[in-house]
């Protein structure tokens, strides 16, 4: 009797245990308490190895010190000179290995470039610009080419942008129909190299494009090139600066006048199941800060339908309590849902719109549901900013331009949105009733004195690079009431 019980008692203590013991075992953890592994994999052998000559295999491995992980290396390994099939990466255990779909032209320095691709398999610590290089001749080629990649329209530095190198001679085309010869992609410093780059002439281009083809195909693709091809021979170029723009824009949709006509009928073909539906009561909503409207901004009204009639003449504003009529000027946008009401408006001054419901048809032809009277006023001068800004320009800046012929802007800009520009006169630009906040300053090189920057072109003939803006690095937060002189340096 105590001896089944004590067999009893022994399997119910040893069962729970081995169930613990055994779940332990089968789950590999760190040790407790140890540092966190925050190393990359070190590689510990390359078959071939690295800079080899007279290379003729059709596949390559990597010994690595720990279990490794590939991380999306379709898009991140680059090949160049580029191949025609994309080779076949894997990753097992410790090693990487890349079989070759083609077979590598002879004489040829091949570079192999994984970015952050492959990383350790427990803490995902990546290896940084992991690169490898090999040659099918009897010598690595070694010039290089290097530079940065600048977003033309707004002065930043872009990365992950494709540079490409064509032969010298290539059609202007060819951007648009192969693959290039040399790619490289820039960092996040907008920084490229070319590497054991092959004596000769190239064309150069950069990308920015969505699906990754390495072709100018899109209008919605950014580009940028040089003029003229480059030729290296004995040295390495650098500092090659490519303004980076849309070439077509496909985007901007410029606003309708409404003035014109005393009544406006916009054209709209409504379908006829619609009419069917019982549709939405057309109203209106005035854009305003608590009530208060903007010294420097015309006054936004949305209304819940698409517009298509707007009898201007029926819809007054009044000033003062006076109730004063004044002449003012509308524009509708091309979704036909935001009236721009235009009219130099007076600081600290009390305003009355009265919209007749008549006044305003959708293009259900419905009136609104019923006539609107908003009551606003406008803010006083003191809760507003001065900006002044007198420019010096570089040393480095003056020899990169003629600066006899070019024009200045300055633009104040907040989340990549110009808020207010103008041109500098005698080096000087002094812009009033600014909103106060935090302000970030561009200077738009305008080479033909318009005012505005310009996209440049690669298809439409004459070929045009694109306006230089230059992003200065210091942001500015100015205050209501605060006159700012700032002395800008580019």
């Amino acid at each position: 009797m105590n001896q089944q019980f004590r067999s009893w008692v022994f399997w119910l203590i040893f069962i729970p245990v081995a169930v613990i013991f055994f779940s332990r075992c089968a789950n590999i953890v760190p040790p407790g308490g140890g540092p966190r592994d925050t190393l990359p994999p070190v590689l510990l052998q390359a078959k071939p190895a690295d800079s080899t000559l007279h290379f003729e295999g059709h596949k390559i491995s990597f010994l690595f010190d720990e279990y490794v992980e590939l991380d999306n290396i379709n898009d991140k390994l680059i090949v160049s000179p580029t191949l025609k099939r994309q080779p076949i990466v894997t990753a097992k255990l410790h090693t990487v290995t890349i079989t070759f779909k083609d077979t590598l032209k002879p004489n040829t320095t091949y570079t192999f470039n994984f970015a952050d691709g492959v990383r350790d398999l427990n803490e995902r610590n990546p290896i940084e610009d992991f690169q490898y290089v090999l040659s099918t001749g009897n010598y690595l080629d070694s010039l290089q080419i290097s530079g940065r990649i600048i977003n033309a329209e707004q002065g930043t530095l872009d990365s992950n942008v494709a540079v490409m190198l064509y032969p010298g001679k290539s059609e202007d085309s060819i951007v648009s129909k192969e693959k290039p010869l040399y790619y490289a992609k820039s960092r996040h410093d907008g920084s490229f190299r070319f590497k054991n780059l092959a004596p000769g002439t190239y064309k150069i281009f950069a990308l920015k494009e969505e699906d990754k083809d390495l072709t100018y195909s899109s209008s919605s693709e950014l580009i940028a090139f040089l003029e003229h091809p480059i030729t290296i021979q004995e040295k390495n170029i650098s500092d090659v600066n490519m303004l980076l723009f849309m070439e077509n824009d496909s985007t901007i949709k410029k606003p309708e006048h409404v003035d014109s006509l005393d009544l406006v009928e916009l054209e709209e073909t409504v379908k006829e199941d619609s009419k069917k539906k019982k549709l939405p009561k057309l109203t209106a909503q005035a854009k305003l800060d608590n009530g208060r409207q903007e010294l420097s901004e015309p006054l936004r009204i949305t209304f819940s339908m698409p517009l298509k009639v707007v009898d201007s003449n029926r819809i007054l504003l009044q000033q003062d309590s006076t109730l004063e009529q004044v002449e003012f000027h509308t524009h509708l946008d091309s979704l036909k849902t935001t009236m721009t009401l235009i009219y130099p408006w007076k600081e600290n001054m009390k305003y009355r719109l009265i919209i007749p419901k008549e006044a305003i048809k959708d293009t259900a032809s419905q009136v609104m549901a019923k006539s609107d009277t908003i009551n606003f006023s406008t803010k006083k001068l003191v809760e507003y900013s001065i900006f002044t800004a007198k420019l010096v320009i570089s040393d480095s800046t003056r020899q990169a331009i003629d600066d006899t012929t070019m024009h200045y802007v300055v633009q104040l800009v907040q989340d990549k949105a110009i808020k207010y520009s103008g041109k500098a006169v005698n080096g000087t630009w002094t812009q009033e009733l600014i909103i106060p906040g935090e302000y970030s300053v561009r200077i738009l090189l305008d080479k033909n004195g318009n005012g505005k920057w310009d996209r440049g072109n690669y298809y439409t003939e004459p070929k045009r690079q694109p306006e230089r803006v230059i992003l200065l690095p210091e942001k500015y937060n100015l205050k209501a009431g605060w006159n700012n002189i700032k002395t800008l340096t580019f």
